[in-house]
This record gives structure tokens, sequence and C-alpha cells, in this order.
């Protein structure tokens, strides 16, 4: 290579992680709990599907939380497990869904269902892997009160075993995609795991029947808030409001992200779609060049790529902290990471360009995303 070829390569690997600054210039957190002596009446809806182990987890934080909820509404979606049986163990309010509809998701059925049937003046939507520590629910009406809107939640997650640390990247993309993490407040779309809002806005949006056959319905739910001119806010948990995606194994988190990450690609806006296309650029073709310096025994440009190698594991390390527990191993040999992102994006997309079906707990989805 010449030169003049191996600073630009060198320019477009710097610009790649520039944009770290701009894409991930910030994590709202939620606000502290306060003593709130008007509590509002919250409904907390949680839709599960062969979920009994989570949910077990999730109600057990409900019932510690240091604000009572209004109501707890457990939506059964034909679960083939004994998810029905812990909700009624733990006293909350069950509906069972035998089929679902034409034209729907499982999971804007279940959250309609609930919906339907919740009196509290919020409605509270947390996915069944969601961990609240005691001040968690405090936290969050605390800060849907202080933005005087609705409020969506990113976990914090908490990755345990080593095939889990493969969501890392794929965290990170979701959080910048959807505007949260942006220098201005550019929201996309909501928080699918944790989502507040009071019932008459999600009575004026439709509810989830405005979403109903969206695989990737909560960018789209935040697209129907701000057609109609109701502001949200988003926000980055930490160890108060948290998550464990995808414990069922590396099948599951495959199929996961299958499901939803070349669909969600497409409701992202393009100029944050092509900053995150720069940014992943620059963190593939590092190393590449590294080795590639290696082989041909260059001395000076093994340094380079050396120092921006480094450069990357720092980056990543410091996002990682921000967004949940993850190993430090894995950040080290990113790389792997890396390929683990292409492989799993590459399937999606092909998923999504041929419209083929998507599997999802058991389920098997059409390969449309329409709205």
């Amino acid at each position: 290579m010449t030169f003049t070829s191996d600073l630009l390569i060198l320019i477009n690997m710097c610009v790649g992680i520039a944009f770290t600054a701009l894409l991930f210039y910030r994590f709202p957190k939620l606000p502290p709990a306060k003593n709130a002596e008007d509590f509002p009446s919250v409904s907390i809806i949680i839709p599960a599907r062969n979920e009994e182990k989570n949910l077990q987890l999730l109600l057990e934080d409900l019932q510690s939380q240091s604000v009572k909820p209004h109501e707890i509404i457990c939506v059964n979606d034909d679960s083939s497990d004994n998810t029905a049986g812990v909700a009624q163990t733990f006293g909350a309010t069950l509906i069972n869904l035998n089929s679902k509809p034409e034209g729907w998701t499982g999971k804007t059925w279940a959250c309609q269902n609930g919906a339907d049937l919740a009196s509290g003046s919020l409605l509270l939507f947390l996915d069944a892997d969601v961990r609240l520590r005691k001040d968690g629910l405090a936290r969050l009406v605390q800060a849907h009160q202080a933005a005087d809107c609705s409020i969506s939640v990113q976990p914090f997650h908490t990755a345990r075993e080593p095939y889990e640390q493969f969501s890392f990247l794929f965290n990170l993309v979701q959080i910048a995609a959807n505007g949260t993490s942006l220098p201005r407040k550019t929201n996309i779309g909501v928080h699918g795991p944790v989502l507040l809002i009071a019932k008459a806005d999600y009575e004026k949006i439709g509810g989830h029947a405005s979403v109903r056959q969206c695989i990737v319905e909560d960018m789209v739910f935040g697209q129907k808030l701000q057609q109609n001119h109701l502001p949200y806010q988003l926000f980055v948990g930490d160890q108060d409001v948290s998550y464990r995606m995808y414990p069922g194994g590396l099948r599951s988190l495959v199929q996961g992200w299958v499901k939803n990450f070349a669909f969600g690609a497409t409701k992202t806006h393009p100029l944050i779609l092509l900053m995150i296309i720069l940014w992943f650029g620059s963190m593939i073709t590092v190393p590449i060049y590294l080795v590639l310096s290696v082989g041909n025994a260059n001395l000076p440009m093994i340094a380079v790529y050396g120092l921006l190698y480094l450069l990357w594991v720092f980056v990543l390390g410091s996002l990682a902290n921000r967004i949940g527990r993850f190993h430090v191993l894995p950040i080290i040999f990113f790389p792997l990471l890396v390929l683990g992102f292409l492989l799993i994006f590459i399937v999606s997309l092909i998923t999504k360009v041929f419209g083929l079906p998507v599997t999802w707990k058991g389920r098997v989805i059409a390969g449309e995303d329409e709205t």
C-alpha cells in the first residue's frame, strides 16, 4: 500500500472512533427515588410466554418495592410451562390467552389485553426478564412525574454466561439507534422492556393495537407517540432497573437478535444509521489491518494499529460499564464480538429481505414488519 492509501485508511478509522463521542454522548439515568405522598395508581402489565423462571424473580421484586403498585396483571401468552401457576402463586391478576388473532404479534396482543383490563392511571409494561430493586418502581414513577410524559428504559444488562457477552454490541447499537445516547434528545422509538405511559396517552395512540403486526413494536410505538404529538423520554437503567437477556442459551440469543435487528435497522434514522456503520467499520478494520501489518512485518504500522486496537478496547470497556455488567476478556478480544454481531446481522438481514419466517419462543412469526 502507498502512504496515501494508508493515511486514508487511518483517517477513516479515526473518524469511526470519533463517532463514539456523538453516538454515546450521554447515558441518561433515572432520578433518585423520593417519598411521594401522592403516588399515582400504577397498573403493571407483564406479557409472558414460557417465562416461569423469570416471572417468579420479577414478581418477587415487585413484592418488595418501596412503593406498591395499584395492581399487577400477568398476561399468559399461550405458555407451555408453569407461567400461569407462578402468576397465581404471587396473587397477580392472570389473563390466559390461548389463541392469537391474525395480524398480531404475541407481545402486542398480550400487552393490549393487559391494558384493556388495567384500571390504574399509569400503565407500566415490563418484560418478564426485567429485575427491579427496592426503589426501582419509585424511580420510574419519579422520572415520569418529573418529565410529565411517557418514559422508557433500556435496562442495565447483567450478562453471566460466556455466550451472553455477544449481546454487548447489540445493546450498544440499540441504544444509539433509538436516539437515547445522542447529544440532543432525538427519540426514534421506545425501549420494549420498560415502558411507563399514562393510560390516557396510551388510548390516544390506539394502544398496542396501533402496532399490532410490528416485530419491532417498540420503535414503531415511539413513532406513534410522536405522530400524536406526545413527548417521551428515554433512559438507560442501572442496578435498580436491570435485566438478563436470553438466559435460555445461545439459541435463544441468536433467535432474539435475528428477530429484531434487521427489522429495527429499517426504522433507524438514516443519519444515525450512517454514523453507526462508520463507527462499526472502524471497529472491524482496525484488527484486520493489525493482522496484515504483523504478516508483512511492518513495524511502524504494527505500532499504529496496535495503539488503535488498544484505544478500541478502552472505548468499548468504558461503554460496557455504562450499560451493563460484561466480562473484560470479550472486550479485550472484541473482534470475536464483532464476528458474532456480523453473522447474526447477516442472517437477520436475509430474513428481512426475503420475508422468511422467524421462530421465537416456539412460535413462528411472519417475516414482515408493517406499520
